[in-house]
């Protein structure tokens, strides 16, 4: 009867384990108001600083999840092709040569969904689950 107990208790924590390794489902977002349509190249140039308007000339503000957040980390290897260090280094460069400013950075992820709803020029990243209805979301970011 113990091993069965072992045994119980054993795949019990490793279920456990494996929900937060799920990887996040990540969309990226604007504002209900915005009617842009963009592609993944877009969105990378644009949170790379190499571009500050949308395709149709408006003025773009691309907004950050904290680095500690785990989609800010996915969101700058699918998109941006880049790890955190790396990205960490390509902006102290644009900053240093004064070709730019990184993305501001919002701390939760209600603020973030929040303030991407209230302008359309934001443009911003979460994870499909937090989506609501004040924003909504023109990409669907692939593993």
């Amino acid at each position: 009867m113990k091993t069965y107990s072992k045994i119980a208790i054993t795949l019990t924590l490793l279920l456990m384990m494996v929900n937060p390794l799920r990887a996040s489902e990540l969309v990226v977002i604007t504002s209900t108001d915005n009617v842009e349509e963009l592609n993944l190249d877009d969105v990378s140039r644009i949170f790379l600083g190499k571009v500050n308007s949308y395709p149709s000339g408006e003025e773009v503000i691309p907004l950050n999840l904290d680095p500690a957040d785990p989609s800010f980390a996915e969101f700058s290897r699918i998109v941006l092709k880049k790890s955190p260090s790396q990205l960490k280094a390509y902006w102290a460069k644009r900053i240093f040569t004064g070709r730019g400013k990184p993305p501001r950075t919002i701390s939760t992820v209600a603020e973030l969904r929040e303030l991407v709803a209230s302008d359309k020029r934001y443009l911003s990243y979460l994870d499909k689950n937090d989506v609501n209805h004040r924003v909504r979301w023109i990409i669907e970011l692939k593993q």
